[in-house]
């Protein structure tokens, strides 16, 4: 009886913001349950620090010609904000801000700055829109790094906030070190009063130490939301591989603004990834996205090529392997419908599905790869042989089979 049934489309999972070009994820990430709880950005908004944060990596420096590169690479894709650099660092980081600061970029160009009016005159000097003011708030840090009280952080915030803003006319991003291990109490006088003042533009939330977790990194957001009305970003690192997820966590409990660096480069185990966070928020959240995407992958690979750290081909978004398909059974499925095997296709990364001939091939991999070629279609028995000749080649070599063994295996059936 089963065999004679009708298959008839369900369409309450056909149609949905789940499914659209290239993309299909779950319909469970919409539930109205789940989107109650939401405060969606409106938009993705990111601020890139890999030419700060990420070139803290050990082994990273970046020259002036390289940092414009990548700085215009960011531009290309629509990145909104570029950190450039931390001026007292050198006086070829502050050539290099400088000059990032003149292209006529689209996105606005900010850099790292302590809370001293010495940094603060250095960073106006380099022509930047305005300040990643850094302040420690995390207890560890003040207590056993710092060995500053509280007041002394209070006193510097609410004086170089108004310095800032006030006599240089710069935009202020008070990014608050090791926010996730902050006193509560504490962290409310400071961000209350010094939002009080109208020189804070935004708060960055940040996690130095990867050491929060999803649930917290959104309570923290909901709790900063409760004391202010300023635009919040979310800056965590990796430790834990939780970076994209704690962002998000902040994103969707009312941050507006995530930092992330090209390939999560940065100190240990980095920070949170551009590319990995820019399309989990355009593919699973579906929040409107107006970057280049298809220019991820172009920027990824030239940052990978300036600093000599590669990406496994199982990296998300953009490893080799994400499109990459050698097993028969899902390349059948690929090539009938090819979001019953992905959540989104390569169109959006400007790449395309390879299909590999190995041991592990099918007859559909066959199909997929005569038609590539160009070549005569075979018959079904011709193709069953050709199959074996394939799988038998790749487990004698070990490998893959290119396109000189294939022709060859081609024309002996």
């Amino acid at each position: 009886m089963i065999e004679n049934q009708t298959l008839v489309p369900d369409p309450s999972i056909e149609s949905g913001p789940w499914r659209r070009d290239h993309t299909w994820v779950s319909h469970y990430n919409f539930i109205q349950e789940i989107e109650k709880t939401r405060v969606r950005p409106s938009e993705v908004v990111v601020h890139d620090s890999t030419l700060r944060d990420g070139e803290q990596a050990p082994g990273v420096s970046f020259d002036t010609d390289e940092k414009i590169r990548i700085a215009r690479l960011l531009d290309e894709v629509g990145v909104q904000y570029i950190e450039a650099g931390f001026p007292p660092v050198s006086e070829q980081d502050r050539t290099s801000i400088k000059a990032i600061s003149g292209l006529g970029l689209k996105a606005r160009i900010t850099c790292l700055c302590r809370a001293m009016r010495s940094d603060i005159d250095m960073s106006a000097d380099c022509g930047v829109w305005g300040i990643v003011l850094e302040v420690p708030v995390g207890y560890p840090r003040l207590m056993y790094q710092f060995e500053w009280p509280e007041q002394k952080v209070y006193d510097r915030v609410m004086d170089s906030v108004t310095y800032a803003k006030n006599e240089k006319g710069l935009g202020v991003v008070l990014f608050l070190i090791d926010t996730a291990r902050a006193r509560i109490q504490f962290l409310e006088r400071l961000l209350t009063d010094a939002a009080a003042t109208g020189c804070v533009d935004r708060i960055a939330v940040v996690d130095t130490v990867g050491a929060i977790v999803p649930e917290a990194a959104a309570w923290m957001t909901r709790k900063v939301r409760s004391w202010v009305d300023v635009p919040l970003e979310m800056h965590c690192h990796n430790d834990l591989g939780l970076g994209v997820a704690n962002t998000i966590a902040g994103l969707m409990a009312g941050a507006q603004i995530a930092s992330t660096t090209v390939g999560g480069l940065g100190q240990r185990a980095g920070n949170t990834p551009t590319e990995e966070l820019v399309m989990a928020l355009k593919v699973a959240y579906g929040v409107p996205c107006s970057m280049k995407t298809e220019k991820l992958v172009e920027l990824s690979k030239f940052v990978q090529e300036l600093t000599g750290y590669r990406h496994p081909a199982y990296r998300p978004i953009v490893g080799d392997n994400v499109f990459r398909w050698a097993a028969g059974i899902p390349v059948a499925a690929l090539l009938k419908e090819p979001r019953t095997v992905e959540a989104f296709g390569p169109e959006l990364l400007g790449r395309e599905h390879y299909i590999e001939l190995g041991k592990k091939a099918g007859k559909a991999n066959i199909t997929w790869k005569i038609e590539k070629m160009g070549l005569e279609p075979l018959s079904p028995d011709r193709v069953d042989q050709l199959v074996q000749k394939v799988k038998d080649k790749a487990t004698e070599i070990k490998g893959t089979i290119d396109d000189d063994q294939f022709l060859g295996l081609y024309s002996s059936v």
